[in-house]
């Protein structure tokens, strides 16, 4: 009579139903299901392509094991990618609950505690956040195909049935070809130990129990299945050799260049609470209470190996808390590796024990100490905890991601689909800024190329590998090394064909906008389209690397072959026949089951101890949070509460902190933040808070704020002090009033050139008509010099647009040795005006930057610090330059109504005052500061960016220190190899002196004359 294994089943339909209904929420807002559904799109379109065009500059997909997105392309031909994406998923959680079925009745033969693993394989805090936050669905299947190959590694292992291992190398195989650091790791950690635990058991068979058994016995059973233990090793890694040939090869080839990309799994979990919360207390879940049972069935002579590989993953998966991980690894796989890989792997080889402990808590021989010692009540009370304490640890799993997004919100990629697919726009390369993973989501529904990428193991170019940054998409997260990068590519955008960029992050739009990019269109989807004029289009035919035939059909091929081998072999999937099984034919036991009927009093008490004090800890962590969440308990943590919702924009809550008997509303707090703009209101963010109380006693207190502020243009550091006041056991801030300008005029009518070009007017993808073609505007380089300042190289000089339509203006200088070799190349970023109105002129420094810490040796700073710089290192002594000017026709961002009001210089300051007498906010205005000698030469230029915006028919202050010229070389002042639009330099009369009516005369160190030109930025054009 057949009898239903009512936990495997209720196991199975749970994962479906649970996992099932909530990945359709999560898995696309994970960290890395998209980046795989790329990857799948790759193969569902060029099935035996080795080389993808569509990241960085290209880069091979021999650099990731294909099966898993082979199987998703496949399916994507059915369904669609996102069918592919989550049918492969819901194949992971059965493989996963069964894998665990048969891992836990591979340790306790017993097919009820079995039944116990595998819901515990549900609920499982580390299966969630793998799939639910992670989305890793590679290493999903990877770990659960693994699970499954273990018991029969076990069978080959102690019965020698040549069919266990064909099905235990299938299973490897198809492991291997999912995902390459699964079979490496699982070989150390799951599969010795398994042969460790058949060994034991071949032992057992000549004595009477297990703590029988000797070393003397342990060694003659190895010796005995010697062959069979070297026999399988060898054809493993064989295996793993042969099934990714292609890969290995890659990796041979293309060696991985980027530096450590830092993680949070590396993190010290006692200083980074977010690390431990994410990487230690989700993964280890409720089986944090259970330790000290675990570790008592680990360390039994049976389970042994287990214990020791448990110990040792459990240990590497606290990253940094301890030096023990980097000693253990080194410090390059430590830095190489993400940690929290062995916390997951710990956890699931728990699994069993936890079902164990499960089955003796639940209906066992530990609910009968229990009832015997403290009443029948308690187990119950104890166990609806335990069973709360699993449903709430996988609820806050799941939540994680909504409370604390990882991701932006999601973003219609149609409208940027459209506008790539739409008059040849992809012909250029784009850059995504503030998507997130959705870029690979963007990258899958068009073949447009892009210079960024989300597999940073595949990058090469120097710009990226030399900086640990994820994605130049993010790279406001990482400091100088984000922005760094991102500014190189933003500057020098021609070497990469790099001409649109889709903003969905307004921080980096001041940054496009001194780099010299222009606003080209919003899409309906609210993002922002950036151009850059003057690039060309990238080549009919793109440099790629060239694979060997018979790699590309080894790897379109073979990947596959394991799957079918291993489902033929496997067809009669024992884990299905677990589901029914005949009571009158009981099958033989694959070990020995423990012996569960006297439960230990001194591991239940140790076991039960341990768990209060865990209790205990969180509940102390819980205060302590509550605590710190008390933020008018001293005038310290009023501050840094109040400036903390600043930074987040959290106005409502920063006016909660302001004294209520002040008397200022709501309403009249919020219309004031609306009303002020600026690098500092909306492009900062908060760096550090320093606070000093001046004065204190039992009702007021006086505090000196020291902030720091990070935008993408420039640091800001800033002093305040404020008055502080107690009400009701609570402190408040005194607001302080600001006094704001009134403009003179109710009604402002502004008379103001407006330029429209039609572009293209006939509707046609063909060549475009001559007479749509307009001339690019004519400039004229005045001046030109090469020169070092303070041991920086650089080209200054200025440029005029002598035409009548407004230019775009692009320069690039090169500069060369005596041997009239190329040293650098490099264009002008901020120290210019980009956008020239007719007949107007402007000042500019191009500086050449190396690619930061290109050399081992170079040290990284440990903040972010905008304005870093890294000269050129020379090789050889520039003599000559060569300056290239592009001018294009412009038609945005020309504003040009912002003037110098007032100018007062004392004791070499600069104080004055900007006047906006247009209709435009300037959101950053630049001010641009021009030496000159006695006769009317150019030396240097220098800029400030102002911190406030300056409003309609309103002034503006800057206080701006003069610079000390004397440290002045001139390299090189011919102009013969100055061009503009391809074309020698229009003669510009120039003699070598400058008309010194335009310059504002001041004595200074070094220089005799000073220009202040005037830039901005508007963030909001109306």
């Amino acid at each position: 009579m057949q009898k239903t294994n009512v936990l495997l089943v209720l196991a199975l339909f749970s994962g479906l139903a649970f996992h099932g209904s909530a990945m359709f929420f999560t898995l696309e807002s994970t960290y890395d299901a998209l980046i795989h559904l790329f990857f799948a799109d790759h193969y569902a379109t060029d099935w035996f392509q080795s080389w993808d065009y569509r990241w960085y500059t290209g880069f091979s997909v021999h650099g990731y094991p294909p099966l898993v997105h082979q199987v998703m392309g496949l399916l994507s031909l059915a369904g669609g990618l996102k069918f592919g994406m989550f049918t492969v998923a819901l194949t992971g959680v059965l493989l996963f609950i069964t894998g665990v079925y048969r891992f836990t009745y591979l340790l306790t033969s017993d097919e009820r505690i079995a039944g116990y693993g595998a819901l515990a394989a549900v609920f499982s805090s580390s299966f969630v956040e793998t799939l639910h936050l992670f989305g890793q669905l590679p290493s999903i299947i990877g770990l659960s195909v693994l699970l499954h190959a273990l018991p029969e590694v076990y069978l080959w292992i102690r019965e020698g049935s040549y069919r266990k291992l064909w099905r235990a190398l299938a299973l490897i195989a198809v492991t291997v070809t999912s995902h390459h650091v699964t079979p490496i790791f699982g070989m150390v950690f799951f599969i010795f130990p398994v042969i460790g635990l058949a060994l034991m058991d071949k032992t057992r068979e000549r004595v009477i129990h297990h703590k029988a058994i000797t070393f003397r016995a342990f060694f003659t059973s190895f010796k005995r299945v010697f062959w069979r233990i070297f026999s399988f090793g060898l054809s493993s890694l064989l295996l793993i050799i042969t099934c990714i040939l292609p890969y290995w090869i890659n990796s041979r080839q293309n060696p991985i260049t980027q530096v450590p990309i830092p993680h949070g799994s590396r993190d010290n979990f006692l200083e980074v609470s977010s690390s431990g919360l994410v990487f230690f207390l989700i993964p280890w879940g409720i089986l944090l209470l259970i330790l000290p049972y675990i570790f008592y069935r680990f360390f039994s002579k049976r389970l042994l190996f287990f214990g020791l590989s448990f110990s040792i993953m459990a240990l590497l998966g606290t990253g940094g808390t301890t030096p023990l991980p980097r000693m253990l690894l080194g410090d390059t796989a430590f830095n190489i590796l993400t940690l929290d890989r062995f916390t997951l792997w710990a956890s699931i080889l728990a699994l069993p024990i936890l079902a164990e402990f499960l089955f003796r808590f639940l209906e066992g021989d530990f609910r009968e100490w229990l009832k015997t010692r403290f009443g029948s009540l308690y187990p119950k009370i104890l166990g609806g905890g335990f069973l709360a304490g699993i449903l709430l640890m996988v609820i806050f799993s799941m939540s994680l991601g909504y409370f604390r997004p990882s991701q932006p919100q999601k973003i219609e990629m149609l409208p940027i689909v459209n506008f790539l697919n739409q008059d040849e726009h992809d012909r250029w390369r784009y850059l995504p800024l503030g998507f997130g993973d959705q870029m690979a989501w963007l990258s899958a529904q068009t073949n447009a190329l892009t210079v960024d990428g989300n597999y940073h193991s595949a990058r090469r170019l120097p710009e990226l590998t030399t900086r640990a940054v994820e994605r130049l998409e993010n790279s406001k997260f990482r400091g100088v090394e984000g922005i760094g990068s991102l500014q190189q590519f933003l500057t020098i955008p021609e070497k990469y064909h790099l001409k649109y960029v889709f903003s969905n992050d307004k921080f980096y739009d001041p940054l496009l906008y001194f780099c010299g990019w222009q606003r080209l269109q919003q899409l309906e989807n609210g993002i922002m389209v950036w151009e850059k004029l003057n690039i060309a289009p990238l080549p009919p035919v793109l440099p790629g690397e060239a694979t060997a035939p018979w790699l590309n059909l080894m790897w379109g091929l073979l990947p596959v072959s394991t799957l079918i081998i291993a489902f033929i072999l496997m067809v009669q999937l024992p884990w299905w026949r677990a589901i029914y099984r005949d009571d009158g034919k009981q099958g033989k036991k694959l070990g020995y089951p423990p012996q569960l009927q006297h439960f230990s009093s001194t591991v239940a008490y140790l076991t039960k101890g341990w768990g209060f004090l865990m209790l205990t800890l969180l509940v102390g962590l819980l205060v302590s949070f509550w605590n710190g969440e008390q933020h008018q308990q001293s005038p310290e943590t009023l501050l840094t509460a109040y400036y903390d919702a600043l930074d987040f924009k959290d106005f409502e809550r920063a006016y909660s902190y302001l004294d209520p008997e002040e008397g200022k509303s709501l309403a009249q707090y919020m219309l004031e933040v609306s009303v002020s703009d600026g690098i500092l209101s909306s492009y900062a963010k908060l760096d550090r808070v320093g606070i000093e109380v001046l004065f204190m006693d039992s009702q007021n207190a006086k505090a000196k704020v020291r902030a720091s502020w990070i935008t993408p243009l420039e640091q800001v550091d800033k002093e305040f002090e404020h008055r502080l006041v107690k009400r009701k056991d609570r402190w408040y801030l005194v607001p302080q009033e600001k006094t704001r300008k009134i403009p003179a005029e109710q009604f402002y009518v502004s008379n103001e050139p407006r330029f429209y070009n039609h572009g293209r007017r006939k509707v046609t993808t063909q060549a475009t008509r001559d007479e749509d073609i307009l001339d690019q505007p004519r400039l004229q380089v005045t001046q030109a010099r090469m020169v070092v300042y303070n041991g920086q190289l650089a080209i200054v000089g200025e440029v005029r647009n002598i035409d009548n339509i407004p230019a775009d203006v692009t320069l690039t200088a090169t500069i060369y040795d005596a041997e009239n070799s190329e040293i650098a190349s490099y264009n002008g970023m901020y120290h210019l005006k980009h956008k020239l109105l007719p007949k107007e002129s402007t000042s500019f420094k191009i500086l050449f930057e190396e690619t930061a810490w290109n050399n081992n040796e170079d040290q990284k700073p440990g903040t972010y610090d905008p304005a870093l710089q890294f000269p050129l290192q020379l090789r050889s002594l520039p003599t000559r330059f060569n300056l290239q000017c592009a001018g294009n026709i412009s038609t945005s961002d020309l504003y040009k109504s912002i003037g110098l009001q007032t100018l007062d210089i004392q004791n070499g300051l600069v104080n004055g005052t900007l006047y906006n007498s247009g209709i435009q906010e300037v959101t950053i205005p630049q001010l641009l500061v021009s030496y000159y000698d006695e006769e009317g030469k150019l030396l240097w230029v220098d800029h400030q960016f102002l911190e406030d915006a300056i409003r309609v028919q309103r002034t503006g202050e800057f206080s701006y220190p003069l610079l000390d010229i004397n440290q002045y070389t001139i390299l090189d002042q011919r102009m013969d190899l100055c061009f503009v639009n391809g074309l020698p330099n229009p003669a510009s009369g120039f003699t070598g002196t400058g008309d010194i009516t335009e310059l504002q005369y001041h004595q200074g160190a070094g220089f005799e004359y000073i220009k202040f030109d005037l830039n901005g930025y508007v963030g909001n054009p109306k």
